[in-house]
């Protein structure tokens, strides 16, 4: 089993995590949404409890092809197998969602570029992305990620393809020890699964953690972006 597909299964199986990113974007999501890496549509799921059409792609046939299966009783979900970088028309969305996605594109600009064109007047682009490069090590290099952002980096790609960050702010700073010592001391490719469980169990305090200290840091970036016109 790939690295990748080894995340997105263990992903799965961390419910507690799951909500937490969803009640972080929810206030960003509306109406029609696009979500791009939508892997085995675990997040799929959240979106398509709040938006009146989503329209979920993945690059990997066998990915698109288990959320596929999982909503094909879901008319107003539709799931494609797709490059994100080569979108065929499919109209324009309130919502255009990437979680843990823009990381693994080398061109982030042109890719923020592209996704900027598929933004309706008052959407919004809904990131998530790995932060603090200087966490950067064996984790990130086997899951594929070219760069952790920073504050600054991101809202310098955003700006260089005519968005403007909305909001951006550090996300789940309880796991940067975790990451830290996985991947760069220990050289590691994927935390042991039992790391995994203990935190999403622990999950419930991390987030009064991260709500309470308002963290500057963290292991992610979440973000909301809209068309520099739109927002001026």
């Amino acid at each position: 089993m790939s690295a990748q597909a080894l995340w997105l299964e263990r992903l799965e199986e961390a419910g507690n995590f799951t909500r937490w990113v969803g009640e972080a974007i929810r206030p960003h999501i509306r109406g029609r949404a696009l979500e791009i890496g939508c892997g085995t549509g675990t997040y799929t799921e959240l979106l398509a409890g709040w938006c009146d059409q989503v329209v979920a792609i993945d690059l990997d046939a066998a990915f698109a092809e288990a959320t596929r299966r999982r909503f094909e009783d879901e008319p107003r979900v539709r799931v494609m197998q797709a490059d994100a970088r080569r979108l065929p028309d499919l109209g324009t969305f309130d919502s255009i969602v990437m979680l843990d996605v823009l990381e693994h594109i080398e061109d982030d600009v042109s890719m923020l570029r592209l996704l900027r064109e598929r933004l309706g007047a008052s959407g919004r682009l809904v990131l998530k992305v790995p932060a603090m490069p200087a966490l950067y090590g064996a984790l990130d290099s086997a899951i594929g990620h070219h760069r952790r952002y920073s504050r600054r980096s991101l809202a310098r790609a955003a700006a260089e393809a005519g968005l403007a960050l909305t909001e951006c702010r550090a996300f789940n700073l309880a796991a940067a020890p975790g990451w830290w010592l996985n991947g760069r001391i220990l050289g590691r490719t994927h935390p042991p699964q039992t790391q995994l469980r203990l935190y999403d169990r622990l999950v419930p305090l991390f987030r009064i953690i991260d709500r309470v200290s308002g963290p500057p840091v963290g292991t992610s970036l979440i973000a909301a972006a809209a068309q520099l016109e739109a927002r001026a």
